[in-house]
């Protein structure tokens, strides 16, 4: 019995010894399915994440690829427009200046006469607007240091920022992007030519530019009467324009150039007053 016994006892350790090398085999083979159930998990987020990305992409550049085939229809109108207008309206604009210098004449016609120039150049000035908006957009990117091309296009506005007496804030601005250096540059006018404008004497206005991971955002703030919610998607429409002196093709441009570029514009309110123009989807290259 004793025999017996202990060749059972050894059967049953046998059998012990397999269960629990096939206890571990299956926790292994379980932890490896999880594992990978977790990394396909993962990677389909990701995937997810990225095709919404490049299909969001894709929708910016086709907006930019449709509005610039709309705009080679309109250059070409625009450019018959301008040679059949613009001889006229220098004609009209000399004989005014030559009317207005004349020593015979009374006081109210050399007023008229001036005004007359005035007039022409103003519609000059809009006829030399609408061609600027008409023409296609071809970007050329380049690496830009956006701090400065924001010093150049405050520069280019000093008088106006003098004259208002106005505070401008541009130190956030140290990062280099991919953009056309030249199509920036006049964006950026247009937006702090249309600030300066809408702000009181001694206003203030903020250019700020913030990195968030892949991509960086350009705001540019002011605490002026602010765009009313009913009008802020209207703004950037041909124009459009709340200024008696304005062409209403300022933040049209603005808009045309934003888009070629695949970026995006809105426009929001600046608490507690003002307005807020908010640039998103910039490429930034390095931090300066």
């Amino acid at each position: 019995m004793i025999e017996k016994q202990g060749v059972h006892s050894f059967v049953i350790v046998m059998s012990t010894q397999n269960m629990r090398a096939t206890c571990r085999q299956d926790l292994w083979l379980r932890s490896i399915i999880a594992l990978l159930a977790t990394v396909s998990v993962v990677g389909s987020v990701l995937a997810l994440s990225n095709l919404a990305r490049s299909s969001d992409l894709e929708v910016r550049l086709v907006r930019a690829s449709q509005l610039n085939l709309h705009l080679k229809e309109m250059n070409l109108a625009a450019a018959g427009l301008a040679h059949e207008t613009r001889n006229p309206l220098n004609i009209v604009r000399g004989l005014a200046q030559m009317i207005s210098k004349r020593d015979d004449v009374s006081a109210e016609i050399r007023d008229k006469s001036v005004q007359i120039a005035e007039e022409s150049d103003r519609v000059t000035a809009q006829l030399n607007e609408f061609i600027n908006y008409s023409r296609p957009r071809e970007i050329r990117r380049t690496a830009v240091a956006l701090g400065a091309v924001v010093g150049e296009v405050v520069r280019a506005l000093s008088g106006d920022i003098e004259e208002k007496k106005i505070r401008l804030d541009s130190a956030s601005t140290q990062l280099v992007i991919e953009a056309d250096e030249q199509m920036l540059r006049q964006a950026l006018f247009n937006l702090l030519l249309n600030a300066t404008q809408a702000v009181p004497a001694a206003g203030e206005i903020q250019v700020a530019a913030a990195r968030n991971g892949s991509e960086a955002a350009l705001e540019v703030r002011d605490n002026g009467p602010g765009v009313p919610a009913g009008r802020r998607a209207e703004i950037f429409k041909p124009y459009f324009t709340t200024n008696e002196k304005g062409t209403g093709l300022g933040l049209a441009v603005v808009q045309q150039i934003v888009l070629a570029h695949g970026w995006e514009i809105e426009c929001s309110p600046n608490e507690p007053r003002g307005a807020v123009f908010r640039i998103t989807h910039l490429k930034p290259v390095a931090q300066i």
